[in-house]
């Protein structure tokens, strides 16, 4: 079972409170792998705030977090216009010369590197992103 989601109002202001839920959540994992959780979710934070809200808000998101076996599994959703991050993955973010790149798109693949499946929908009126993060550090079993 996933855990309860809870819920931030995005505003910058408010990461340093959602990293150290996040750190909380996965005090069990090794600290590098709790922050590679945090740069992801501060990637969708950030996604949020300036391009589904427009700007720092008392709009919600809401993160869960579950440490299994293998993985790390986070939920994140926020309730900007619709929008599917995984669907306009260009790969020549990466692959061309940095001078012919476009200028940003570069979280998103950071999100698809880093998490080992990753799953968008709508649901109601949420943005709702899935991610599993491996992660190799033994995990006390919480499902």
């Amino acid at each position: 079972m996933d855990s309860p989601a809870r819920r931030f109002s995005a505003r910058h202001a408010e990461f340093d409170s959602i990293a150290a839920f996040i750190d909380s959540e996965c005090s069990s994992l090794a600290r590098d792998e709790r922050l590679r959780i945090i740069l992801l979710v501060e990637e969708l934070f950030a996604n949020s705030i300036n391009h589904g809200y427009g700007g720092d808000s008392d709009e919600p998101v809401w993160i869960s977090v579950l440490v299994r076996k293998d993985t790390c599994r986070v939920i994140y959703e926020d309730c900007g216009p619709a929008y599917d991050p995984f669907a306009a993955v260009d790969a020549s973010s990466t692959e061309s010369e940095l001078e012919q790149r476009r200028i940003g798109g570069l979280g998103i693949v950071l999100l698809m590197e880093l998490s080992s499946s990753r799953a968008y929908e709508r649901r109601a009126d949420r943005n709702v992103v899935q991610l599993d993060v491996p992660h190799a550090t033994p995990a006390r079993q919480t499902e």
